[in-house]
């Protein structure tokens, strides 16, 4: 275990605000480039996510701006916890703990490592989220501001793709080639996962407080399952991801500074 645990912002409990989390995502973000470890590239994207979340409050894109925060707190609360465990030597949930894993690998490209965490965040996270803000009967009133997040992270998606771009010169080619398929494709994967989390929550809110644990150890399951096909193991890389790898830039640091 790092001693350093129990001195830090991450063993200070549960985050209470948006302001909160983001000043704890660039703790993240600064220790892991410190470090020279690739987790930290989630926790920038989250960081960014966050930021358009605020701004949409502030914008009055909800029409429960005081809600949609509490949301958005105890979302990242699971992110912030599944962090502050793997970093004390403790088990988070399976679907954190690949993604954590294949973090300590140099054998996969920025955008898998981000899926992975997008992954987790969303397919596992974001439905227990939601359920704790809403539950039971009460998961219908969120629906509407749920799926506002959703225009939120499309907004997102040419801004991530230029940055991916610079990062990879091969990916930037696959966006020429393709046009914006390849960024349909990235926001596919974000709609599907967010669809996924709504019936996640829902059917939690009807089944009984008992037999919670269980259905959300299958979420973890099936959301693990869907981290091994977006990012194998080394020696499970398809060889033309291997050759896109070969194109990023092995300075972590540089990935840091255009992601930030």
């Amino acid at each position: 275990m790092d001693p350093a645990v129990g001195t830090t912002p991450f063993a200070l409990g549960p985050a209470t605000t948006i302001d909160e989390v983001i000043e704890r995502l660039d703790a993240i973000a600064s220790e892991a480039l410190e470090r020279g470890q690739r987790h930290g590239w989630f926790a920038i994207l989250c960081r960014r996510t966050t930021e358009n979340v605020r701004r949409g409050i502030l914008q009055g894109r909800f029409a429960d701006g005081p809600r949609m925060e509490r949301l958005d707190v105890v979302f990242a609360n699971r992110y912030l916890e599944a962090y502050e465990r793997h970093r004390a030597g403790l088990a988070p949930t399976e679907a954190w703990r690949y993604a954590f894993a294949r973090a300590d690998e140099a054998d996969h490209l920025v955008l898998q490592h981000l899926m992975l965490g997008m992954n987790a965040h969303i397919n596992l996270d974001l439905g227990i989220a939601a359920h704790a803000i809403c539950p039971g009967a009460g998961i219908g009133a969120l629906e509407s501001d749920f799926f506002e997040i959703n225009r939120i992270l499309a907004e997102m998606i040419d801004v991530v793709q230029t940055d991916l771009n610079r990062i990879s010169p091969l990916l930037q080619w696959v966006d020429r080639l393709g046009g914006r398929g390849d960024e349909a494709l990235v926001h596919a994967f974000l709609a599907h996962s967010r669809r996924a989390a709504w019936r996640k929550a829902l059917r939690l809110a009807r089944l009984e407080p008992r037999h919670h644990e269980r259905a959300v150890h299958g979420f973890d399951r099936s959301t693990t399952a869907v981290a091994r096909r977006l990012c194998p193991p080394p020696d499970a890389q398809p060889a033309w991801l291997r050759t896109v790898r070969t194109r990023e830039p092995g300075d972590l640091e540089a990935v840091y500074r255009v992601l930030a």
